[in-house]
């Protein structure tokens, strides 16, 4: 049994063509789950009168992506799932990618917990945006393989890869049971990272799958683009990644020298956005810098209605 676990936040536009592309799967999986996070834009209404096979789950507010991906799995665990589909809702399978994702889990053994497919950029199909991925432990960073090149089959062949982004990963049930679930605390960005690493420290394996695909439009359900992230997108990604750094960072010197980095990079950020006449973009990463190193908070500390105010990079 397949649960597939899509959260949405104010995403009503985003939704139909990623949850026909899920049903539209051979076999279709026996369970689909939306999490709305208090969405405002009709999203409940809508999921409940078009898609009547769909289980709709109302958190009553905006609890994160972790949070609200962790109501879902705990729905799925309790259905009987034995292997979990956790999707972005700014995102859609292509013909047999379900299936294929389970043969690849299955066929590499007990030690696979989760399977990657390729994914494509939604706007730009030709283009990669992940074909799995790798750890960079001394800049404190997950890096997704073949970013923004053509696919010309170069990512074409299935292997295990260190990482894999949980905008279209699919995860053997018992793999929630023996890690636990999300880090809650992180609200978005970096929570798939913190996952993929605590799985690979107790022995599993994540396979990269080419035969399976996936579009994406990137920053969708955050608002930005590619290129332009929004301001609450800057946001979080600046202030998790000490988290992640200070959780998952396997020794003492590539802690020291990621933390180090991350400050010195983003404070570059800063002054280049300064000069360029983009004070709210230096603020908030002076702000998240101060939110992680200073404060070390978490969860909901930047409000996700900001999703407008796109940044260069």
């Amino acid at each position: 049994m397949i649960a597939v676990i899509i959260v949405n936040w104010n995403g009503r536009s985003l939704l139909a063509a990623c949850l026909q592309s899920v049903l539209d799967q051979d076999p279709p999986p026996k369970l689909v789950i939306v999490v709305d996070n208090g969405s405002t834009d009709g999203s409940v209404s809508y999921l409940r009168s078009t898609w009547p096979t769909v289980t709709v789950i109302e958190a009553g507010s905006n609890l994160g992506f972790p949070a609200g991906n962790n109501l879902g799995i705990r729905a799925a665990l309790a259905a009987g799932a034995e292997y979990v589909l956790l999707l972005n809702n700014d995102a859609q399978l292509l013909p047999g990618a379900l299936e294929s994702l389970r043969q690849a889990i299955d066929a590499g053994g007990p030690a696979v917990w989760a399977a990657a497919p390729k994914i494509l950029y939604r706007t730009n199909p030709g283009v990669i945006w992940a074909a799995g991925g790798r750890f960079d432990w001394w800049r404190g960073v997950s890096v997704d393989r073949g970013i923004g090149e053509p696919d010309r089959g170069q990512y074409d062949r299935a292997e295990q890869v260190e990482f894999a982004n949980a905008c279209c990963l699919l995860v053997r049930s018992q793999a929630f049971r023996d890690l636990g679930l999300l880090d809650e605390a992180y609200f978005m960005y970096f929570e798939d990272s913190d996952f993929v690493a605590r799985l690979s420290r107790a022995g599993g394996r994540v396979r990269y799958q080419p035969s399976a695909g996936a579009l994406h439009d990137v920053y969708g359900s955050s608002g930005g683009a590619p290129t332009r992230p929004s301001l609450v997108a800057l946001y979080y990604s600046t202030r998790n990644r000490w988290r992640f750094i200070a959780k998952n960072a396997p020794d003492p010197l590539r802690r020291c020298v990621a933390h180090g980095f991350t400050i010195a990079s983003r404070i570059a950020r800063m002054l280049e956005a300064l000069a360029k006449g983009r004070a709210a973009e230096a603020a908030v990463v002076g702000r998240a810098l101060c939110d992680a190193y200073l404060r070390r908070t978490g969860g909901r500390t930047y409000d996700p209605a900001v999703r407008g105010g796109r940044v260069s990079r």
